[in-house]
C-alpha cells in the first residue's frame, strides 16, 4: 500500500484540525508503523514506539489548529519527524543518551515545524494529566480520548483471526487430547510434580484489571468519601486495563510504572499489586517479590500478596532448587492466611508435593 491509497496531506490536516474520528482511524494503517519502527530504529521499544506515535498526533494537532503543518510534505513523514523529536527530548530530559540528529531529516527540508524541548514537553505533561483525568484543556482532552479510542479500534483489528481448523485435524487433536489427559492423570499419581508444574497448575491471572479492583474495594472502586483515592488512580487502572485484557501485558506495567513515578501514593499499592503478578507471568520471580515487599496496604492485599509471593518463589524454586524450602515456607504462609477453601486446598497438594 503506497500513500496514494491514503487521505491527502491536507485531508489529515484537516481532519485533525477538526479532530475528525474518521480520519484518526483512517492515518493509523500508514502512520503508525511508520513511527514505531521509527523509534525502534532509535532504540525504542514497541511500547515506547505507540506512546510517541500518540504523542506525535497531540502535537501535529496542536500544530493543525496553528496552521503549522505543511501541506507539501507527506503527513507520515511529518508525524515520524514529531514522534522523533519527542522520543529524543524525553531521552535528554530523562538522561539518557541519544542521537540529537534526525538520519534524513535533511531530506524534509525546512517544511517541518522546529519545537523546542519546553513545547514537546508541555505537550507530554498535557497528556500525563490526561491519563489522570485531569480536563483543565477540554478540547485537548477530548482529542486524547479519541486517540486512545483509535489506537483501541487498531490493536482489535490487528489480532489475527482464527484458523478453523480441518476435520482431520480436529480428529487428530481429540486424540493427542484424550492420550495427554491420560498422561497428565498418571503423572499427577504416580510423581511428585517439580516446581516449575506446580506453579503452572495454581497460577491464574485476573480476568481483567477492573474486574479485580471491583472485587478488591466493591462498587465505588476506593472512590467512596472514606477511602478517598482520587480519580486519577482509576484513570490510570482503566489504562492499564485495557492493555491488560489483550495481554500486552509489557505496556500494562509501562502504565502501572507511571504511577509509582507520580505522587499518587493512594494508589501505590494497586501498582505494585498488578505489576508484581504480571512479573509472575512473566516468569520474573525477583521482580514480583519486590513489588509485593513493598505493597503498604495489607489489609486489602494482605492474603493475595501471601498467595502470589508464594507462586513466584515456587516459580523461582524451578531454577534453583536451593529455594525450594524457602518456598515450602512461603506456601505453608499462605495456606494459613488463605479464606478461599480452594486456596487452602491448592496450597496443601503444593505442599505435599514440595516435600516429597
Amino acid at each position: 500500500m503506497t500513500p496514494s491509497d491514503f487521505f491527502s496531506t491536507e485531508r489529515y490536516i484537516n481532519g485533525l484540525r477538526e479532530a475528525d474520528a474518521d480520519v484518526l482511524s483512517a492515518l493509523y494503517p500508514e502512520c503508525r508503523p511508520l513511527v514505531v519502527q521509527a523509534i525502534a530504529d532509535l532504540g525504542g521499544s514497541e511500547s515506547e514506539g505507540v506512546a510517541f506515535f500518540q504523542a506525535a498526533l497531540v502535537e501535529a494537532a496542536r500544530l493543525a489548529q496553528l496552521g503549522k503543518l505543511s501541506g507539501d510534505v507527506p503527513f507520515a513523514l511529518q508525524l515520524k519527524a514529531l514522534a522523533s523529536a519527542h522520543y529524543r527530548d524525553w531521552l535528554e530530559e530523562h538522561g539518557q543518551p541519544f542521537s540529537p540528529v534526525e538520519p534524513n531529516a535533511g531530506e524534509l527540508g525546512a517544511s517541518i515545524a522546529v519545537l523546542t524541548s519546553e513545547e514537546l514537553r508541555d505537550t507530554r505533561r498535557k497528556i500525563s494529566d490526561w491519563k489522570k483525568g485531569e480536563r483543565a484543556d477540554e478540547e485537548g482532552y477530548l482529542f486524547w480520548e479519541k486517540v486512545r479510542i483509535a489506537e483501541h479500534h487498531w490493536q482489535e483489528a490487528a489480532k489475527p483471526a482464527p484458523t478453523p481448523p480441518s476435520k482431520s485435524f480436529r480428529n487428530l487433536f481429540l486424540v493427542l487430547a484424550l492420550l495427554t489427559a491420560a498422561l497428565l492423570v498418571w503423572s499427577y499419581f504416580a510423581r511428585s510434580k517439580t516446581p516449575a508444574q506446580l506453579y503452572d497448575e495454581h497460577f491464574q491471572l485476573p480476568e481483567s484489571i477492573m474486574s479485580d479492583v471491583r472485587t478488591r474495594y466493591g462498587p465505588e472502586r476506593g472512590n467512596d468519601s472514606v477511602t478517598a483515592r482520587p480519580n486519577a488512580c482509576e484513570f490510570i487502572l482503566r489504562e492499564a486495563d485495557e492493555f491488560y485484557k489483550v495481554k500486552d501485558y509489557k505496556s500494562a506495567q509501562a502504565v502501572l510504572f507511571d504511577i509509582l513515578e507520580d505522587s499518587l501514593t493512594a494508589c501505590h499499592s494497586d501498582a505494585l499489586y498488578y505489576i508484581g503478578i504480571i512479573a509472575v507471568e512473566q516468569q520474573k520471580p525477583g521482580l514480583a517479590l519486590e513489588c509485593f515487599a513493598k505493597i503498604e496496604d495489607l489489609e486489602r492485599f494482605g492474603e493475595d500478596i501471601y498467595w502470589y509471593q508464594a507462586l513466584a518463589l515456587v516459580q523461582a524454586a524451578a531454577n534453583n532448587p536451593l529455594l525450594r524450602d524457602k518456598a515450602v515456607r512461603a506456601v505453608n504462609r499462605a495456606r494459613s492466611n488463605a479464606q478461599d477453601p480452594m486456596r487452602r486446598e491448592q496450597a496443601e497438594k503444593m505442599l505435599k508435593h514440595l516435600s516429597e
